[in-house]
């Protein structure tokens, strides 16, 4: 993969795990507020962003060896493990 496009493929994968935490909170937000945070509505934007990043990767990925996965997985979770502790802090 060239630096341009690897640069981008982290850069649109740590973009997704905002989105995803975002929506998720959005969600909750506006659905289930005052109810668990694992309620169905939240849990299924959580779903939906989980399924975007999937599909985004596939095809992203389509021609490119598997090592990438792992990258892109490290990149999305990391974001998401980010937010998470500056949220609690």
């Amino acid at each position: 993969m060239k630096s341009r496009k690897h640069s981008m493929f982290i850069l649109t994968n740590a973009i997704l795990g905002l989105i995803t935490c975002f929506g998720y909170l959005y969600v909750w937000f506006t659905y289930s507020f005052m109810e668990s945070m694992l309620s169905w509505p939240p849990v299924l934007m959580l779903v939906a962003g989980i399924g975007a990043f999937f599909l985004w990767n596939k095809w992203l990925l389509r021609k490119e060896k598997k090592r990438y996965w792992l990258q892109a997985i490290f990149s999305y979770g990391a974001t998401i493990i980010v937010f998470i502790y500056f949220l609690t802090k």
